[in-house]
């Protein structure tokens, strides 16, 4: 398993400078929690990292599907993001070669034991054979993988194909040793948002029907964008900034708006129970905080 940071990382040409995708707001009588906040000192608010596992996955055929590829599952372990949270994740399979494909359904779980249905009876209703495909599957793709059409490589959003053909759930659970109670897991990334991300990854991969075979020649990969969660709370008349002490190299800097200049807070943290806190003074109207990850 190789872990490989996005490319052009350190370069601000990544994101633009204004592109702020979550900051904490306190005004001199609310406090709002928006989103978790992480930059670098290029102002990159999440980094992308890419886990792979490059072994052939074998999609077998019996005469009692659903039948188990091997291995099964395929693993990803994901190390060295401590104190972080997923914030979004895409699954890419490389090589997918099928007589036919849409009797091939895929299964991703997390380390924290959420699951979901990222490709199921897709790829056509009839025998349209595919060779050494390349599918990502991407919430936030434009459109989702053909039902009744021949697959082609591209990105896509996570499909069940026996939704879209009425069915409530898979007619099946994936087999042990997947969790129990699968066939009904959302057919969305987005479950694993804002879980630890360490541990390992299982991608479980079956074929339903009898009859043909096919692999998944180049292994498949996952990628991760992180962040670090950021807590607000109030005391009497002081707010209380916390974050992960396993988030190193980090400061904390405060604004009057996402627009305005972004100065350090000049209070030392202290650390308690495994977390940094930062205490300030209320002060009138709005501010906003973020934390700046200094990169070597």
């Amino acid at each position: 398993m190789i872990a490989t940071l996005t490319k052009d990382l350190p370069h601000s040409r990544r994101l633009p400078a204004t592109a702020i995708c979550s900051c904490i707001r306190f005004g001199a009588t609310f406090c709002l929690i928006i989103a978790v906040c992480l930059f670098s000192k290029v102002g990159l608010c999440a980094i992308a990292i890419t886990f792979s596992n490059a072994n052939v996955i074998a999609l077998n055929d019996g005469l009692d599907p659903p039948t188990r590829a091997t291995p099964y599952p395929s693993s990803i372990t994901v190390a060295g993001l401590a104190g972080q949270v997923v914030t979004k994740a895409t699954v890419t399979v490389f090589g997918f070669t099928h007589e036919f494909p849409s009797d091939v359904d895929i299964l991703l779980v997390g380390p924290q034991g959420q699951k979901s249905i990222v490709m199921a009876n897709a790829g056509g209703q009839k025998k349209y054979s595919v060779t050494n495909l390349v599918l990502t599957l991407d919430d936030d793709a434009a459109s989702t993988l053909p039902i009744y059409t021949r697959l082609v490589s591209g990105t896509f959003k996570p499909t069940d194909g026996y939704a879209a053909l009425g069915y409530p759930n898979l007619p099946f659970d994936f087999p042990s040793p997947a969790p129990a109670g699968n066939s009904n897991s959302p057919t969305a990334l987005s479950v694993f948002k804002n879980t630890d991300p360490s541990g390992t990854w299982k991608l479980f991969v079956v074929d339903d029907v009898s009859g043909d075979t096919g692999s998944i020649d180049g292994g498949w990969s996952l990628t991760l964008s992180v962040a670090v969660p950021l807590l607000i709370g109030r005391i009497q008349t002081n707010i209380v900034v916390s974050w992960p002490t396993s988030a190193t190299n980090c400061s904390l800097q405060g604004s009057a708006g996402l627009s305005t200049l972004w100065s350090d807070v000049t209070n030392a943290p202290a650390s308690n129970g495994g977390r940094y806190y930062v205490t300030n003074s209320i002060m009138g109207g709005s501010r906003f905080y973020r934390l700046i990850q200094h990169l070597p």
